[in-house]
């Protein structure tokens, strides 16, 4: 990991902010939550990159999708389609799954098309902007706090155990 984090301070990731904190902290942070909950090591290092060509809420671009195989190099090409399906994505096209079902897609807002993605991808998906979400939370406005606290909810099947026992501590909910 010591070398994907240089080439993110190559990139100069650290010049850029993210949710009240620097942005290579908020990544390192979201990682490490992915750690913790056990996830699979591709996952753990998209969580570690997770929005470094920008994403729909933070607009900073610090890596060009023009770099898209160069990122792949260094994390590996299921880590960086995970990388950049987040950074691509429509936010209300990932929670639109849930009702709709097989087959899963995400609206690409690069591309502006929709893009076909397995039940995997879906689930990793879910499970990555939870713990992006659980990471930045405790900076956010009391009043954005219990945002996606339904999505979240009707995701459980999707998520691991640990992801949404700490989503229940972390909204006051019942893990029931």
């Amino acid at each position: 990991m010591d070398s994907i984090v240089e080439q993110l301070r190559s990139f100069g990731i650290e010049d850029f902010n993210h949710s009240r904190q620097g942005l290579l902290d908020h990544l390192m942070g979201t990682q490490a939550i992915l750690q913790r909950w056990g996830a699979a090591e591709y996952l753990c290092t998209a969580g570690l990159c997770h929005s470094i060509y920008g994403t729909e809420s933070f607009k900073p671009m610090p890596v060009s999708i023009d770099n898209r195989s160069k990122v792949s190099a260094v994390i590996g090409p299921a880590a960086e389609r995970l990388v950049y399906l987040f950074c691509a994505h429509v936010k209300n096209s990932l929670w639109a799954n849930l009702q709709q079902g097989a087959p899963f897609s995400l609206h690409d807002r690069f591309t502006e098309q929709d893009v076909e993605i397995s039940e995997q991808e879906f689930r990793d998906m879910i499970e990555l902007t939870l713990a992006n979400w659980l990471e930045q939370r405790p900076r956010a406005r009391e009043s954005h706090k219990m945002l996606r606290q339904e999505e979240f909810k009707s995701a459980r099947y999707l998520l691991s155990p640990a992801a949404y026992e700490e989503f229940c501590i972390a909204y006051g909910l019942a893990a029931s």
